[in-house]
């Protein structure tokens, strides 16, 4: 279900952003914004509706992932590292359990600009942690966690 309505949402973006860069250029070409469809070939917005929902449907699948921390030692020495890498990337801890932790973004427009899908999500395991969430912030909190782990403990390296 998740999957689905992430490719809803973005379908739902990539419309929007067509339709204002259509807006901008018939502002830009003197053209009535009513008669938009007049700047395509004939027959044409039907491929351009599929081709954005196959682009939509795919980007769940290549823009999230779920990925692991293998650790050293138990979890409790990675907790604080974790937290304060998070804040140091402005996520703020939304909920913890047992089980896992999630973080948001702290800031509003970061959250907007992600279209509310910026949880990056800690389960915990016996010798890995998995991160769930956006690529590009999980492969940069990751390598992060990672880094401030060795500089916090420098007596574990190699």
């Amino acid at each position: 279900m998740k999957y689905f309505i992430r490719a809803v949402k973005y379908l739902i973006y990539f419309v929007v952003l067509f339709l204002v860069i259509v807006a901008i250029l018939c502002l830009v070409l003197n053209h009535p914004l009513s008669s938009f469809t007049t700047l395509f070939k004939e027959g044409s917005m039907w491929q351009i509706a599929v081709l954005f929902a196959v682009i939509a449907a795919a980007y769940p699948a290549l823009g999230f992932r779920k990925n692991h921390i293998t650790l050293d030692g138990p979890f409790s020495g990675y907790r604080d590292v974790i937290k304060q890498t998070l804040d140091d990337a402005d996520f703020e801890l939304v909920s913890e359990d047992d089980e896992k932790m999630v973080f948001r973004q702290k800031k509003g427009y970061m959250r907007f600009t992600r279209m509310w899908e910026d949880a990056v999500t800690f389960f915990k395991g016996e010798d890995r942690i998995y991160v769930d969430g956006p690529i590009k912030d999980t492969t940069r909190l990751i390598s992060n966690i990672y880094y401030n782990y060795r500089m916090r403990n420098p007596k574990d390296q190699y």
